[in-house]
């Protein structure tokens, strides 16, 4: 978003507890509203649960590499085919169990 983009003023109801968090943290809201429509506005955002060890990892490299999304894409793409993989094979291992057990009644 450019800083020439016109904004508009909305409000939104949050908990207690997510007042409290987002405060804690200094975190500025407008700006958290902001980058989570632009997320789930954009058709090729994904969004991932994390633990908070992971998220820590990813974010130094960002910090420190300054490299972008895409340039993580090959290795998500990568991580993304073993996981198949593994279902795959999950599945056919399971498919299989249930055939033998088909065949002895």
């Amino acid at each position: 978003m450019s800083r020439d983009t016109e904004m508009k003023r909305v409000n939104i109801i949050i908990s207690k507890e997510q007042h409290e968090k987002v405060h804690a943290k200094g975190l500025n809201l407008s700006a958290i509203v902001r980058e989570a429509l632009e997320d789930e506005l954009n058709a090729h955002t994904i969004t991932l649960s994390v633990t908070e060890q992971t998220k820590k990892i990813y974010m130094q490299l960002f910090e420190e590499t300054q490299f972008s999304d895409s340039d993580f894409e090959p290795y998500l793409k990568e991580a993304l085919n073993k996981f198949v993989e593994e279902l795959i094979q999950k599945k056919q291992s399971a498919l299989k169990d249930i055939q033998k057990r088909l065949k002895k009644k």
